[in-house]
């Protein structure tokens, strides 16, 4: 079967006034977290986040950067997941490899207004999409193609009062034309088994409301809540395709639609608390409403009534694909040395599985993965004897690794010709492997 493939427009974020981008669950910021300090503290960034990576993790967090800084992060995720099963069986879909690279920066600005940019891109083939219709050839869910995106996030803050901050905003994916040329099946029993036509996919804009809340209670206790609303491309393209029925060539109209890159409905709450002064211990909880997710593959309908021909078409079936909402912990510690010059650090995450065992035809695979992170920080400032100050400005270099586990689940499934399902037997599972750098300039 033929795959259609794309390319999708950068996705834009408006928070606190300001346009911005967007991350989503299906993304490698959401899914393997962003910057060296937190990505070594289990990805718990909600409320530690107060650095060049704070526009992303909420943009409340900006008004406690502390300065203005620019930083610049650079990722790379080595994937060992794998499919084993019996010969005969699907292959899965091909993981690569990637390297992320991206810049962050935070602001302070007059009348206790803050502002901050991230701009992250993968190094190898950017702004990729890959998108088919319902098939069994098994895939790993949340990571591949749909994570090499174009992420850019602009966020503000307010902070009425020292220790209080607010951030709003409407995550924006913006519009773009997209014209393709290609064959994939779209109706069954169709002679030659596939038809092929001209395709112009409109990618009009789409939104989705970001709210950011951050607030020091007592002095080393921070708690801060970021909120996003499902965020998709919802493509859709009207289609013409010429098909042979009984050796008749006849003109059939459809209606060709399929989500991108889905981001669900999220709710982030976090705190990070220095319960002495060499000591940083940060936990986050985030709800991810995966009941939402419409599944990855193009679906055909007829378009043109009840008595058009495409109507007397079988078309591939559609499919219920049974995700769950689910709650991620991550916690992280940090142990600074040096009076604040070397800081250890380690986290630990649980990220249970949205996706049900596979029981149709398609084979969505996913488990729960269980992540252990390291790392380490250097940072150099004017006047060492403040930790975490920047009198005049700082210099810091923090690195992590990361290994996750995913559990090994078993699909063991009879043929079902009513769900169109062949019979399957196979097991998953695997590990994925992490490692980045950060550099991060402060200054007044």
């Amino acid at each position: 079967m033929d795959m259609k493939r794309g390319g999708v427009a950068a996705a834009l974020l408006l928070a606190a006034g300001a346009w911005a981008s967007t991350a989503g669950a299906n993304t490698t910021e959401d899914l393997l977290g962003l910057g060296g300090r937190s990505n070594a503290m289990g990805g718990a960034g909600t409320a530690l986040a107060t650095d060049s990576t704070a526009a992303w993790y909420g943009p409340a967090n900006l008004a406690f950067c502390g300065g203005n800084q620019a930083g610049v992060h650079l990722q790379h995720t080595r994937y060992g997941l794998d499919v084993a099963g019996a010969a005969g069986q699907p292959e899965a879909r091909e993981l690569r490899d990637q390297t992320r690279l991206t810049i962050g920066t935070c602001s302070q600005l007059p009348y206790a207004l803050s502002m901050g940019l991230m701009f992250g891109l993968n190094l190898q083939n950017p702004m990729t999409l890959e998108t088919g219709t319902l098939t069994d050839k098994p895939q790993f869910a949340l990571y591949g193609d749909p994570l090499e995106q174009l992420t850019i996030v602009v966020g503000g803050a307010w902070r009425p009062w020292r220790r209080l901050s607010v951030g709003v905003g409407v995550a924006i994916l913006v519009n773009s034309v997209l014209a393709l040329d290609t064959a994939f099946p779209v109706a069954e029993g169709v002679e030659g088994g596939e038809v092929s036509t001209d395709l112009r996919w409109d990618l009009g804009p789409t939104g989705a409301l970001y709210l950011g809340l951050h607030a020091e209670p007592v002095d080393g206790l921070h708690l801060a809540m970021t909120w996003r609303g499902a965020l998709f491309h919802d493509l859709e393209a009207p289609a013409s395709v010429d098909v042979s029925i009984a050796g008749i060539f006849l003109e059939v109209d459809l209606l060709l639609e399929a989500a991108s890159w889905y981001s669900p409905q999220q709710l982030a709450l976090g705190a990070a608390w220095d319960p002495v002064e060499a000591l940083t211990v940060a936990f986050d909880l985030t709800w991810y409403g995966w009941s939402s997710y419409p599944g990855p593959f193009l679906i055909a309908t007829p378009a043109g009534g009840p008595d058009s021909v495409a109507s007397t078409l079988v078309f591939p079936p559609r499919e219920d694909f049974g995700f769950v909402d689910v709650i991620q912990p991550r916690l992280g510690v940090e142990w600074r040395l040096m009076s604040g010059l070397l800081a250890l650090r380690a986290g630990y995450s649980l990220r249970p599985t949205p996706a049900p065992i596979p029981s149709q035809r398609s084979n969505l695979l996913d488990g729960d993965v269980h992540a252990f992170s390291l790392g380490a920080g250097l940072r150099l400032d004017d006047d060492p004897e403040v930790p975490g100050g920047q009198p005049g400005g700082s210099l810091s270099f923090d690195l992590f690794a990361r290994s996750s586990h995913m559990a090994r689940r078993q699909v063991d499934r009879p043929a079902d010709p009513d769900a169109d399902a062949a019979p399957s037997r196979f097991d998953f599972g695997g590990s994925i492997m992490e490692a980045g750098l950060s550099f991060t300039l402060g200054w007044q």
